[in-house]
């Protein structure tokens, strides 16, 4: 498990207040893709860049940082640098979010602001994760993939500020807009959930001694289609169907070889999670706009909420039980999560999904998917 002695010091309210804070951005979000379905349908629509800002920076990446901050030590083996940083982190990215969400749907100039203190907070967040590499005793493929999706969440602001600026200062570029969408969606997201997800579905399912080989080959076929895509070469999306493949085979690997048989409800939202992936590169060529909605929407929101059932309850249960076990009756990790309501969620959203690029009002099947969420974390807190 996670509970090492390398994160017993980091704070609670940092990895739970990224993830909190996430989770009220994908709400505000679902409410956007339930009330304007037809922004998410064009490219470039202000409330469209607003909705997909909030579910993506704010709720993809905010679940990202906090448990990063968790991840990070156990996959290094060594303490973070400075844990302390995290809330100055926290601060400027939750108050960037809100800034760039409101300046895409409402007031224009705000969208620079928001962008730089992003910017601010994700450059304060890689400096820590650089001083902390620095500590590690050893190195691994996981490490890597980690090491590539920090390079990717300050490039990706980075790239989008430069766009908001040049439309302001007059070099404006829409090839940027191409470099942004590669560099967030497929570097931080793609390379974080198959990487990150690498390490947890072994250890959710007690996989030992699986051959990261396979994990290497995947980062590097990955980060070259991206470079080929920006290009502009053909290469690039089929290096991103290889990608995807081996993604398939290390997680076949990993199931075959699991010592844990049943597969809990983090495992499975990852596999559901897979299949909108393939689904979404499947279309990228013919409609990018269904391949972005169903990558998002399903692959990310449907492993991420998944994801966070399995670490929210641990976070909980190290913090407010760890130092009670052993001398007084505490609830099983497994009791912490209503898992009906868990798979409630997850049919909701993968069937709003699903049918969102289809039937536009599928974007409120998706939003009562995120009520049952809501409601398995809050339980997960009160008990």
């Amino acid at each position: 498990m996670l509970a090492t002695a390398y994160n017993r010091v980091i704070p609670f309210a940092i990895p739970a207040g990224f993830l909190f804070l996430g989770e009220a951005f994908f709400l505000a979000a679902s409410l956007l893709f339930a009330l304007h379905p037809e922004a998410f349908a064009v490219p470039r629509h202000p409330l469209g860049l607003a909705g997909a800002h909030l579910f993506l920076l704010g709720f993809g990446v905010g679940v990202l940082l906090g448990a990063m901050h968790q991840l990070l030590p156990v996959v290094l083996e060594t303490s973070l640098y400075r844990p302390e940083w995290g809330y100055p982190v926290m601060v400027l990215w939750s108050l960037g979010v809100v800034l760039l969400a409101s300046g895409f749907a409402w007031v224009p100039s705000l969208v620079p602001w928001g962008g730089g203190l992003v910017l601010v907070a994700l450059l304060f967040f890689a400096y820590h994760a650089y001083l902390t590499f620095r500590q590690a005793p050893r190195w691994n493929r996981v490490a890597t993939a980690l090491a590539w999706v920090v390079f990717y969440l300050v490039l990706t602001p980075f790239l989008g500020l430069l766009q908001a600026l040049s439309q302001r200062y007059g070099f404006y570029d829409p090839e940027r807009l191409t470099w942004h969408l590669l560099a967030g969606l497929g570097g931080v997201f793609l390379l974080s959930i198959l990487g990150v997800g690498y390490k947890l579905l072994s250890m959710f399912t007690l996989t030992h001694g699986v051959d990261e080989r396979v994990l290497g080959l995947l980062l590097f076929a990955a980060n070259l289609g991206f470079l080929g895509l920006a290009m502009g070469e053909r290469l690039g999306y089929l290096l991103l169907l290889l990608s995807y493949a081996l993604a398939l085979y290390d997680t076949w690997r990993i199931l075959k070889n699991r010592m844990k048989k049943a597969l809990d409800i983090g495992v499975r939202h990852y596999l559901l999670g897979l299949f909108f992936l393939g689904l979404a590169l499947l279309v990228l060529p013919f409609n990018p706009v269904w391949a972005a909605l169903w990558f998002a929407l399903g692959f990310v929101g449907l492993v991420v909420t998944g994801m966070l059932y399995k670490i929210l309850p641990f976070l909980v249960w190290t913090h407010r039980y760890a130092p009670r076990a052993g001398k007084e009756k505490v609830p099983l990790l497994k009791e912490m999560l209503p898992e009906g309501a868990g798979y409630g969620a997850g049919a909701l959203l993968a069937l709003g999904a699903f049918l969102f690029p289809l039937f536009p009002g599928a974007g409120w099947v998706y939003l009562l998917g995120v009520f049952p969420h809501v409601y398995a974390l809050w339980e997960v807190m009160r008990r």
